[in-house]
């Protein structure tokens, strides 16, 4: 039995390599055809590359109003009110981020997929503008 495992691991490896080979001389021909599907992929990309920068860069930016926000929720009468203060700066980052993304889609999309995507893409800034303005709210006094 140890021969046949050793000669079924030769062909298999060796059909393995052969597949993909095929595969990437495919993928490489589709490409020289559809190149301009190629450059509108890689503008895609980078439009959202850029956007994830933005979006994990910005809500950093609460660090330079944190301590004065802290004081105004501290002077409110009520807790719910302290609370609406922090989901409207979150919210107001959670916009910014929206506008940001359709902007740079050229205000449009256009299939279900994108949608889904770009519903995905919010719920995670938003749950990232989240935990760095509660982590700069708790760091705020040091």
């Amino acid at each position: 039995m140890p021969v046949l495992a050793e000669i079924g691991k030769f062909v298999g490896a060796k059909v393995a390599s052969v597949l993909i080979t095929l595969a990437m001389l495919a993928g490489g021909w589709w490409c020289y055809k559809n190149w301009d599907d190629v450059k509108a992929f890689g503008v895609v990309v980078k439009l959202i590359l850029f956007w994830i920068v933005l979006v994990a860069a910005l809500p950093w930016t609460s660090f330079f109003f944190m301590k004065p926000l802290l004081g105004f929720q501290a002077n409110l009468n009520s807790e719910r009110g302290a609370a609406a203060v922090s989901v409207g700066v979150i919210g107001v980052l959670c916009v910014i981020d929206m506008i940001l993304a359709f902007w740079l889609g050229d205000w449009g999309d256009k299939s279900g997929f994108s949608w889904f995507v770009l519903i995905l893409g919010f719920a995670a800034a938003g749950a990232y503008n989240f935990v760095i303005c509660e982590s700069l709210a708790r760091n705020a006094d040091r």
